[in-house]
Parts: structure tokens; C-alpha cells; sequence
């Protein structure tokens, strides 16, 4: 919610330092990849204890994620391919998180593993949504807003590294907003489909 809410207001940042690294030659894809390789160094890193740096290359990885669409933009170099890569590295740099904080604190066991569950269904309501209605923004794709979306996500992961006594607290109150946002967004895509045949079946009996 965060990033479709502010990123009007900030978007002229973020066009300044895409300019920056179109002038330094830097491709979307590549930035991309960047973005993908240092957000795994900040799950491993996490893994490893070094939880400040996991921080830092966690919020650099969120920037250049941002930044690759921004470049694209710039350059009018935006593609399916490069919308395709950036949402599965995103996804794989999350589950890397989760990964990294299940190495830094065991003990969140289970609370991980309903992230890792609620994230996938609310994942593939994503897609569903973005297969079915129609995309009326700067996007490649239908973006359906979401009560949490990776801003949030990357606030969470920093408030579990900064506070670990109330990180099982944190990840919970994450897990329930994010299948809740899931289910509203299931409960969309079936209302959308029901219309969509009651439609279908009123020019069928129109036709016959």
C-alpha cells in the first residue's frame, strides 16, 4: 500500500537516480539482476548473525528493485521479460529472508513457515488478478493493490532484525495482514468471474 500511496510524491527521486545510472550505461535487466544478487547477500548474511549489514543490503536491494522500472522508463526499454524477471527475484529474495532469519532465529520455526504459505497464496492471487483485469496503470501488467505490499514487507523484516524479542509478535501480525489482503483479493476474482459468466450466459440465451 505504501508503494502505490507515496510513490507519486517520491517518484522525482527516484527518476534522478535512474538518470544517474542511465548515464553510467547500466541496462533494467541488469539492475535487476543487481538488486537480485544483493538481496540474497542480505538473506545470508542475516543467516550469519551480521544483522546491521543484512539491513543495509536488504534496503539497497529494495532500491535498485525500484530503480530497474524507473531505468526501463527512462530508457523506453520496458518489457514482459524484465516485468517477469523482477517479480520472481523478488519473491525468491523474500523466501531467502526467511530462510536467513530461520538461520538467525530458529526458534521462529512455524511463524516462518506460515509466511512462506500465506505468501504463496497471496502470490498466486496476484497473478490471478493480474491475468483478469485489465491494466489501467504505468505497469506491464494489472497491479492489484494490496493492504502489504514489498515496502511493507522490507519494514517488517527490519523491525524483526531490530527488535528480535518481538519479532515472533511482528511476523505474526505480517502473516495475518497479508493472507487477509490474499482472501480480498480471492474474494475479488471470484466476484469478477461470476459476472463474467452471468454476462456469458445473458448473450447465450440472447443469441438463441
Amino acid at each position: 500500500m505504501i508503494d502505490t500511496k507515496l510513490r507519486r510524491s517520491v517518484q522525482p527521486v527516484f527518476d534522478s537516480l535512474g538518470k544517474g545510472l542511465v548515464k553510467v550505461g547500466l541496462s533494467p535487466d541488469g539492475i535487476t539482476i543487481m538488486a537480485f544478487i544483493i538481496g540474497i547477500c542480505a538473506a545470508l548474511t542475516l543467516g550469519l548473525g551480521y544483522s546491521l549489514i543484512a539491513i543495509i543490503l536488504l534496503w539497497t536491494s529494495g532500491l535498485l528493485d525500484v530503480l530497474d522500472g524507473t531505468v526501463a522508463r527512462l530508457k523506453g526499454q520496458s518489457s514482459q521479460v524484465g516485468a517477469y524477471l523482477d517479480l520472481i527475484f523478488d519473491r525468491v529474495v523474500e523466501g531467502s529472508m526467511i530462510l536467513g532469519f530461520y538461520g538467525w532465529m530458529p526458534e521462529l520455526g512455524w511463524a516462518l513457515l506460515l509466511f512462506m504459505v500465506g505468501s504463496m497464496f497471496n502470490f498466486t492471487t496476484f497473478l490471478v488478478a493480474a491475468s483478469l483485469f485489465d491494466n489501467q496503470g504505468n505497469k506491464s501488467m494489472h497491479y492489484d493493490v494490496g493492504l502489504v505490499e514489498r515496502t511493507e514487507t522490507f519494514i517488517f523484516f527490519t523491525l524483526m532484525i531490530l527488535f528480535p524479542s518481538y519479532a515472533f509478535i511482528l511476523l505474526m501480525v505480517f502473516n495475518i495482514i497479508m493472507i487477509l489482503t490474499g482472501m480480498r483479493r480471492f474474494g475479488r476474482v471470484i466476484h469478477f468471474q461470476k459476472k463474467l459468466s452471468e454476462a456469458h450466459n445473458a448473450t447465450t440465451i440472447q443469441n438463441k
